[in-house]
């Protein structure tokens, strides 16, 4: 099995699975979304694709798609800055959504507990990566 620290990241392991940036479709993203203010719910997210006016994305019940523009990449994820469409047809900025991978030990604190349903340990945050991505990224991409 793949060995690591723990709270960091093996990019040369990750890059044998095809990641090459922050933002990738493989990696598994912890989402921090202001619009829900203080305590916003706890949100996974796999098979990111960032476009140059909206960010698409599969949790783990379904896809998501929000349009705005992307503030910066960090050294651990991303920042996305949401304005969408009302009804009335103005603007509404709805704050900022932080992308951020996930290691495994981040995983096992703040989302194991969490998890309804039977998880396999993981060794790696590679092998982490795998199972998020072999069970909920191929959804199709309807958001």
């Amino acid at each position: 099995m793949n060995e690591e620290k723990q709270g960091e990241y093996n990019w040369d392991n990750l890059r044998g699975m095809g990641v090459f940036s922050v933002i990738s479709d493989k990696v598994l993203y912890l989402v921090k979304d202001s619009s829900f203010g203080l305590n916003p719910p706890l949100q996974l997210a796999i098979c990111v694709e960032v476009h140059d006016n909206w960010v698409g994305f599969h949790s783990t019940g379904r896809g998501h798609q929000f349009f705005g523009k992307l503030v910066k990449e960090t050294e651990d994820g991303f920042i996305w800055h949401r304005i969408e469409k009302n009804w009335e047809g103005g603007i509404k900025d709805l704050g900022t959504i932080v992308f951020k991978a996930l290691t495994l030990e981040e995983y096992n604190t703040k989302v194991r507990p969490f998890v309804e349903g039977t998880v396999p340990e993981f060794n790696s945050t590679e092998e982490l990566y795998e199972f998020y991505y072999s069970n909920f990224a191929q959804r199709g991409y309807h958001y």
